[in-house]
């Protein structure tokens, strides 16, 4: 995986939360909390953080068994 893949990853997952975090703020009822934005962000951090490791992992794990059908 390359620099411009990266990039590339990177982009997709900060506009896929960008456009729910929009989304929350504007179906919020009431006043606006630091608290409850803080939450959100950290949230977010943390499974976009936590996805893409998931991922590479079990795909290494499942290497051997995918790779007799690979082309």
């Amino acid at each position: 995986m390359g620099l411009l893949d990266l990039i590339l990853m990177s982009f997709g997952v900060s506009m896929d939360a960008s456009a729910v975090a929009i989304l929350k703020g504007l179906s919020m009822c009431g006043r606006f909390r630091w608290k409850h934005a803080l939450k959100l962000a950290g949230f977010f951090g943390l499974f976009q953080g936590i996805m893409p490791m998931i991922g590479f992992s079990l795909g290494t794990n499942f290497r051997d068994l995918i790779h007799a059908w690979d082309h």
